[in-house]
């Protein structure tokens, strides 16, 4: 903005950008006093002041005029006229072309206020456009109009090279397209000329020119009048009717409980005498019911026998005695098959040798002819702790042999069969040297050694923690030492118990060579060496090993065949069993050790006696419906069984196990284990450990941190159960 000299006027000049920094200064004091506004703090007046354009204006141009009329008394020649260029009216009369001439600066001053009032009244506001359904409609019809314009665009400049079916296509669209406005004409047409001829009779809705009857409100109340009196008769009626039939049913109903009532006593004096005579029977058959089966059960937890069959037979108990004959057909059968296996084994040229020292009186091979068994011996635990010397402890476990007969054949004993030929043992080897055996591995031992004699094999699975290891080892120092028999010995055991197998041999036999057979593929290589120049008593190795280099060491002669988990072996299609019975069936024996003998799956525990004894043990089937569902051919019996004859199932099952498998418990050789000692190491807690017990023990609260990454506080009951958790690892809390 300036203002001007025309004929010797003077000019003043105001730049545009001073006006813009006015307007900047204003905006920002405005801001300020909004702040303070919004805080509930009060503005000043000058603030308020300078919120004002107008008044910021207007002291831009005072300050102009003071230094004009300064000017003006220095050189007071000069004109005192103004004229002011680029205003916003340039259509005005008074303003010649883009300027305007003012006599003096306040009439300028006016005149800019007067034009900026104006500018703000007649400025048009933009309001904001209201939800309004017309509107909506409009742009809707303007939306679809120009789809269907831009569609015919497209229809009337199809190319050319089209097929004729898609050209008749678009040309049925375009012409129906067409028609449009020729349609809204018609029916616009149509819409008017109904409108201008309507009457009731052609009309659309001809209840719209019917005037309806104005009622009366006299008639109104006469009307509701008689319709209340109607609904009181009908009303009436049915309460009367209603009646009638209640007091029908009543007088029925009475005369028919009565009749009931006599003809009921009656009825229940009759069956109460019949129950009362009815329940005495019963109580009486159960009673007698209850004291022979308690019978039945004594003498069975007594092994008597003959006494049990005889109550059997007495009250033809059909199911047990079917027990009774299969279980006798299964031990008959047994041992015909525990004979040809020996049999077969014999005939294969290996006699049991036996120490031919004449000092050694005790270590003699003795075939067993009385009706008395060795399980007893095995099966006992303490014998006789008060004698002093073994001949002493050899005769009670004869006495307590013979005071028992066999469970099944009183003739010749199942046991006795299989454990034909007896060699007591009442001292270990020389050449175990590690320490004493107790005297229930010393009976280990000899069922082992008894086995080795007998031409069978066996599963050693006395509970964890009673030396499974040492007897196995203390076996085979026997047959080194008395048997003349140096090996080899093949030992399969986990990979995590073959160095505690390595330092058992090397605490307890230091003269038995021991190979370990593992390592890298060359160092295996190296060891089969070793092997082919038969420089060793025992190999041990691993599952993976085996089945690796099956090539390797299926082609030694190995004397016996030792299997440690031997519970591993219950798969009979897995992959380790299948390749023991294809490459290494050349072991005369083979012995599985194991601490969980007796699954609840009958085919796993047929598959470790088919593992050791496959001749005597070939079918699955027969062996698991033996024993598992021996109703199941009778289809009028019961499948399931009751006490009796599950306790009888479980003793014939130990029946047939017996000969073949040992097991004995902790609370069994309790009295023979060493005292338990217990050592107390206490270990430093960590930083964490420490934080965290602190925390438990003081608040019952331990810090957390959640999945979002936000940390909180956890209460956790069972103190003593937390403090254990945390002294054991601290990561047992996931959080």
């Amino acid at each position: 903005m300036s203002i001007k000299d025309h004929s010797n006027l003077s000019v003043i000049t105001i730049q545009s950008s001073e006006l813009d920094r006015l307007r900047s200064n204003v905006l920002k004091t405005q801001i300020a006093a909004y702040r303070l506004l919004a805080r509930n703090l009060p503005v000043s007046d000058s603030l308020l002041n300078a919120c004002s354009y107008k008044a910021q204006l207007a002291t831009v141009f005072h300050r102009h005029l003071q230094q004009q009329e300064q000017d003006q008394t220095t050189n007071p020649s000069k004109p005192n006229s103004i004229v002011l260029t680029n205003v916003s009216k340039p259509d005005d009369p008074n303003v010649d072309g883009a300027s305007k001439t003012f006599s003096s600066a306040r009439e300028m001053y006016q005149w800019l206020v007067q034009n900026i009032e104006e500018a703000s009244i007649h400025r048009t506001q933009q309001h904001p456009i209201c939800l309004n359904p017309l509107y909506i409609q409009q742009e809707r019809d303007k939306r679809a109009y120009n789809r269907i314009s831009k569609r015919i665009h497209e229809l009337e400049h199809m190319p050319a090279n089209m097929s004729n079916e898609l050209r008749t296509r678009a040309l049925i669209e375009l012409k129906s397209l067409k028609l449009l406005q020729f349609q809204k004409q018609i029916r616009h047409e149509v819409l008017n000329t109904t409108k201008k001829d309507t009457f009731i009779q052609t009309a659309l809705n001809p209840r719209a020119y019917k005037r309806p009857k104005r009622h009366q409100l006299r008639e109104a109340r006469t009307t509701e009048q008689h319709e209340r009196q109607r609904k009181l008769e009908i009303k009436q009626r049915k309460v009367d009717k209603h009646q009638k039939l209640l007091q029908a049913i009543l007088t029925h109903a009475g005369d028919f409980r009565e009749y009931h009532r006599r003809y009921a006593m009656t009825t229940t004096r009759m069956s109460k005498a019949i129950q009362s005579y009815f329940a005495n029977t019963e109580r009486e058959l159960i009673k007698e019911r209850e004291r022979q089966e308690k019978e039945r059960l004594k003498r069975l937890m007594n092994e008597d026998e003959d006494g049990y069959r005889k109550l059997v037979d007495e009250k033809k108990h059909a199911r047990l005695a079917l027990l009774l004959s299969q279980t006798d057909t299964y031990i008959d059968n047994l041992k015909q098959l525990v004979r040809q296996h020996q049999q077969a084994n014999r005939s294969r040229g290996r006699p049991p040798k036996i120490n031919s020292d004449p000092s050694e009186e005790a270590r003699t091979i003795t075939p067993i002819t009385t009706t008395s068994s060795t399980e007893q011996q095995l099966e006992s635990t303490s014998i006789d702790e008060q004698t002093d010397t073994d001949e002493a402890k050899r005769d009670a476990v004869k006495i307590a042999a013979t005071k028992e007969d066999d469970e099944y054949d009183t003739k010749e004993s199942y046991y006795s069969i299989a454990h034909h030929i007896r060699e007591p043992i009442t001292e270990q080897s020389r050449l175990l040297i590690g320490g004493q055996l107790k005297p229930y591995q010393l009976q280990g031992l000899e069922w082992l050694v008894s086995l080795y004699n007998n031409n069978l094999n066996g599963i050693l699975a006395d509970e964890m923690g009673l030396g499974k290891t040492i007897q196995t080892i203390a076996l085979i120092v026997h047959l080194i030492d008395y048997k003349t028999n140096s090996g080899p010995y093949l030992i399969i055991v986990p990979l995590s118990t073959l160095s505690n197998w390595a330092a058992e041999f090397q605490r307890w036999a230091p003269q038995v060579t021991v190979l370990q057979y593992k390592g890298s593929p060359q160092v295996r290589k190296l060891l089969a060496q070793t092997l082919r120049a038969n420089r060793l008593n025992v190999l041990l190795t691993t599952y993976e090993y085996i089945m690796r280099d099956r090539a390797t060491l299926s082609k030694i002669a190995w004397k016996y065949l030792i299997i440690d988990e031997g519970h591993r072996m219950k798969n009979h299609h897995c992959k380790l069993t299948q390749i023991l019975n294809t490459h290494y069936s050349n072991a005369p024996h083979r012995l599985l050790l194991t601490g969980t003998p007796l699954q609840n799956n009958l085919p796993e525990l047929w598959a470790l006696l088919n593992f050791i004894l496959p001749t005597i043990f070939k079918s699955a089937s027969t062996f698991t419906d033996w024993f598992n569902a021996p109703f199941a051919t009778l289809p009028s019996e019961k499948v399931e069984l009751n006490h009796e004859e599950t306790l009888l199932i479980i003793r014939r099952l130990h029946k047939v196990l017996r000969p073949f498998l040992l097991r004995r418990l902790k609370k069994e050789v309790e009295s023979q284990l060493p005292e338990k000692v217990e050592y107390i190491i206490k270990c430093e807690l960590s930083a964490l450990q420490r934080c965290l017990y602190h925390a438990m023990s003081k608040n019952r609260t331990l810090i957390i941190e959640s999945q979002n990454g936000k940390g909180g506080r956890r209460a956790l009951m069972n103190k003593i159960m937390q403090l254990r958790k945390i002294c054991n690892h601290p990561f047992l809390f996931r959080e």
